[in-house]
C-alpha cells in the first residue's frame, strides 16, 4: 500500500470525503467533483483511484465530511508571523486550552510554507469559503494572508506531493491524524474567527452610521469633543464589557455575558469600535466612534437628543464666560448608591431582585442524564447525589451521564478518589464515546490531596464553563484528605460548602457525587454513610440507586433511580410513586445491556401508579384464567381457595370476566361452573399451549 493510498484510507475512516487531486501544478479536484459535495465516494473507489500511486489527493470540506472547515494562513502570512500573532492573541484573550486543541489535532504544511488546520463544527452548518485576513498588495491588489475552505470547498492534504504544485514540493503532516480532528462548537470556532478578522491589515472606510457628519478629532460639535475626550473604558465597562488584551495599537473587548474570547476591537488609530460578535447591540462589521456608540447605548440612536444631552454635561466650544473644558465622562446607565468600590466583593451585597419581576428570570430545570421521553435528572449549576450499596450501579449512572455529555461534545470532569484512569476510560469507551471525545472534552483528575488555594488546576476548575458536568467520585474518601469524619455533620457541612458547592456555583457545571449507603436497610435511613448534613447540603436532586437485576459483563441488567431529595423541584414532578417507608420516589429505570463489547442503555421513565394498578390487574387476570383452564368446571370457592389474593378482589375480577366473554358460567348464579372462553384462551396465549398438548408437545 503506497502512502497516498494509505492517507486517503484514513481520510475516509475519520469520515472525510476524499478525492483525487490534479496533477498539473492548479491545485484543483480532478475530473467532475459536483457530485462529492453531497455525497461521499466508496472505499472501493479510493483504492482505484490511488492504488497506482496517483501523487495528488485532497478533501471535500463541509457537511459531506463531517461538518468539516479548514483555516490556512497563507505562507506569505506565516512568514511575516501572523500565525505567531494569533497565538499571542489566543494566548492572552483566555482561549489558550482552544488554541492548543485546534493545534494539536490536525495540522500540516504547505509546499509554500502556508499552514492548514482542520476542525469540525458540532452544532451549526459550515459556512462557505470565506477571507478573513487580507492587506494591500503590489500595483492595488489584495494579498489574501488567512482563510477558510467550507461547505463546498476543497483543499489538498498530505502526503501530496510531485507535479500537484508548482513547485514539486509535497505537503507536509505536523501533528495529529485525520482521527484526531477536533470537534468544535459554533462559539469556540467564532472566538477563534474573531482572532484571525483582528489581523485584517485591509483599510476600512470610517464611515459611522449617524446624522452628524463631517466630524474630526479636532472638531468643536459635541459629538466631536465628545470623540476627544471620553474614552472607551468609561463607555463599554460600566455595561458589562471586559477589557482584554492589548497589543500595537488595539485593545480586544469581551461583550456582556462571556467570559472570555474577543468580541470587538478598540484601534488607538482610529478611535473607533469595531465589533465582530452578532450576540451585542452593536450592528456587527461596522466601525463606531464614542459618539455613535454613546448615542446608540444612551439615547436609542438619536444624534440629535445626543448631542443635546453631551452639550449640557459641557461638550460645547468654549466662549468668555463659560469653561473650555468638558465635564468628566460618568458612568453610562449607572448611578452610585455610595463609595464603596464597584469591584468590591461581599456575600452580604444585597441581591438585585428585579429579575424575578421582569420576566429574566430563568428558574431552574433538569438538562442531563436524559430519559426516553424527553425529560432530564440533572440541575445545571447545583450540586447532587448518586448513593447505593457497593456495585449497586451508581458509578455507572454517572459514567453514563459523562458519556452523554462527550458525545454531545460538551466538556466533563471527572474527580476520582476511588478508581483509575483506565478503568474509567475503558467504560466510556464500552458507552460509544470516541477517542477524540475523550481527549479533547474529558478532564480526568486524581488528587491525594486537599485542594489548595493557589493551586492553577484547583482554579481552573472553577472557571465559569470549565466543564458542563463535574463528578466526584469517592465521597467518603474525599473527606478524609481533608480530614473530616462522615458523621460530623458541621464538618461536612463546611466540605460541602468548600468544595463541590463551590465548584458547581463559581463554574455553572451540574455537579455529581457518588456515595456510599450502610448495607443494613433497616437502619440506612434516607441517605449515605455519615451525617444528616449530606443530605441537607445539596441544592439540587439526590438519588438512592438500587439494582432491580444485577449488573455484570455479559448481561443485561437494570437499576432504578428514586429521587430522595430535590430543591428545585422538577425532578418530583416528573417522578412516580411515593414510597412511605423511606419518602422515596422513583425517577427512572435504567436497563444496560452489557452482552457486546459495546454497551446500549435506555433511561426509561418510571411506572405510574394507574400503568401499576394497569399491570396488577392484568397479573390477577391470567392467573385466575390460567386456574380455570386447568381446573375446568371451578367453582367460585374453589377459585379463592385456587388464586393468591384477596378473596373479594378475585371475586371481583371474576365477575368482570365473565362479562368481558373471558370465562363462561355453565351453572348459575348459585353454582359457578366456570370454563375459559375460546376468546380468553386467544387473549392469554392459551391456545398455543392447547395444540402443544394436543400434539404430544412436538
Amino acid at each position: 500500500m503506497n502512502s497516498i493510498l494509505q492517507a486517503a484510507l484514513n481520510f475516509y475512516d475519520a469520515g472525510c470525503c476524499v478525492i483525487p487531486a490534479r496533477i498539473d501544478g492548479s491545485k484543483a479536484p480532478i475530473g467532475n467533483w459536483k457530485q462529492y459535495q453531497v455525497e461521499r465516494p466508496s472505499r472501493d473507489q479510493i483504492v482505484e483511484w490511488f492504488q497506482d500511486g496517483h501523487s495528488g489527493m485532497g478533501v471535500v470540506t463541509g457537511k459531506v465530511s463531517g461538518n468539516l472547515e479548514l483555516v490556512e494562513f497563507e505562507g506569505r502570512a506565516v512568514k511575516d508571523g501572523f500565525l505567531d500573532e494569533a497565538r499571542e492573541i489566543a494566548v492572552n484573550s483566555g482561549l489558550s486550552n482552544l488554541w492548543n486543541i485546534i493545534t494539536s489535532g490536525y495540522v500540516e504544511m504547505t509546499p509554500s510554507g502556508g499552514i492548514h488546520i482542520l476542525y469540525r463544527i458540532a452544532d451549526e452548518d459550515v459556512p462557505g469559503n470565506l477571507k478573513f485576513a487580507r492587506r494591500p498588495g503590489e500595483n492595488d491588489g489584495i494579498e489574501v494572508l488567512i482563510e477558510s475552505r467550507g461547505e463546498g470547498g476543497f483543499v489538498i492534504t498530505s502526503p501530496s506531493h510531485g507535479t500537484t504544485h508548482p513547485t514539486g514540493q509535497p505537503w507536509v503532516l505536523i501533528k495529529g491524524s485525520p482521527m484526531s480532528i477536533p470537534m468544535l462548537s459554533w462559539e469556540e470556532r467564532n472566538d477563534l474567527i474573531y482572532i484571525f478578522k483582528m489581523l485584517d491589515q485591509m483599510p476600512v472606510k470610517e464611515q459611522v452610521v449617524e446624522k452628524l457628519s463631517n466630524q474630526t478629532l479636532t472638531g468643536t460639535k459635541p459629538g466631536d469633543l465628545f470623540n476627544q475626550q471620553a474614552t472607551w473604558d468609561e463607555i463599554l465597562i460600566p455595561i458589562g464589557w471586559k477589557k482584554g488584551y492589548t497589543s500595537k495599537g488595539t485593545t480586544c473587548w469581551t461583550r456582556p455575558g462571556k467570559e472570555w474570547g474577543n468580541s470587538a476591537t478598540t484601534k488607538a488609530e482610529t478611535g473607533n469600535l469595531w465589533v465582530f460578535s452578532t450576540s451585542t447591540v452593536f450592528e456587527s462589521e461596522k466601525p463606531y466612534s464614542k459618539f455613535a456608540a454613546y448615542t446608540l447605548l444612551e439615547h436609542g440612536g438619536d444624534y440629535s437628543k445626543a448631542a443635546s444631552a453631551l452639550r449640557s454635561m459641557g461638550y460645547k466650544p468654549s466662549n468668555d464666560s463659560e469653561p473650555s473644558f468638558a465635564q468628566p465622562l460618568k458612568p453610562l446607565s449607572v448611578v452610585p448608591i455610595s463609595e464603596v468600590p464597584a469591584d468590591y466583593e461581599s456575600s452580604w451585597k444585597p441581591v438585585n431582585l428585579e429579575s424575578l419581576f421582569d420576566g429574566t428570570y430563568v428558574r431552574p430545570t433538569t438538562s442531563m442524564l436524559a430519559r426516553n421521553d424527553g425529560h432530564h435528572l440533572l440541575y445545571q449549576g447545583k450540586v447532587h447525589s448518586l448513593y447505593g450499596e457497593s456495585e449497586s450501579g451508581k458509578s455507572w449512572v454517572a459514567q453514563i451521564a459523562v458519556a452523554e455529555q462527550l458525545r454531545a461534545f460538551k466538556k466533563v470532569i471527572y474527580i476520582d478518589f476511588e478508581s483509575d484512569a483506565p478503568d474509567i476510560v475503558d467504560r466510556l469507551k464500552s458507552l460509544k464515546v470516541t477517542q477524540a471525545e475523550i481527549l479533547q472534552n474529558f478532564r480526568y483528575i486524581k488528587p491525594d490531596s486537599a485542594t489548595k488555594f493557589e493551586d492553577p488546576y484547583w482554579a481552573s476548575i472553577l472557571e465559569l464553563n470549565s466543564a458542563v458536568l463535574i463528578i466526584i467520585d469517592g465521597v467518603t474518601e474525599a473527606l478524609s484528605l481533608w480530614e473530616k469524619e462522615s458523621k460530623d455533620n458541621d464538618a461536612v457541612t463546611n466540605w460541602m460548602r468548600r468544595f463541590p458547592r463551590t465548584i458547581a456555583s463559581l463554574s455553572g457545571a451540574a455537579v455529581v457525587l457518588i456515595d456510599h449507603v450502610t448495607k443494613n436497610a433497616e437502619t440506612r435511613g434516607r441517605f449515605a454513610i455519615g451525617g444528616q448534613a449530606k443530605l441537607a447540603t445539596i441544592d439540587g436532586a439526590a438519588y438512592l440507586v438500587e439494582p432491580l437485576e444485577v449488573l455484570s459483563p455479559g448481561k443485561i441488567g437494570t437499576l432504578t433511580l428514586r429521587v430522595t431529595k430535590d430543591r428545585p423541584g422538577f425532578v418530583r414532578r416528573i417522578a412516580g410513586m411515593y414510597r412511605k417507608s423511606d419518602r422515596t420516589q422513583e425517577a427512572a429505570v435504567i436497563t444496560i445491556d452489557s452482552t457486546k463489547e459495546l454497551m446500549d442503555y435506555i433511561i426509561s421513565p418510571p411506572m405510574l401508579e394507574d400503568q401499576l394498578v394497569a399491570n396488577q390487574t392484568e397479573k390477577l387476570d391470567r392467573e385466575i384464567v390460567t386456574f380455570i383452564d386447568s381446573n375446568p368446571g371451578a367453582t367460585k370457592s374453589m377459585a379463592t381457595r385456587g388464586i393468591k389474593g384477596q378473596d373479594s378482589a378475585v371475586l371481583a375480577r371474576l365477575e368482570v370476566l365473565i362479562r368481558d366473554g373471558i370465562l363462561e358460567n355453565a351453572g348459575n348464579e348459585r353454582g359457578f361452573k366456570l370454563y375459559v372462553s375460546a376468546d380468553g384462551k386467544a387473549r392469554f396465549g392459551l391456545v398455543n399451549a392447547m395444540i402443544l398438548s394436543i400434539n404430544g408437545g412436538a
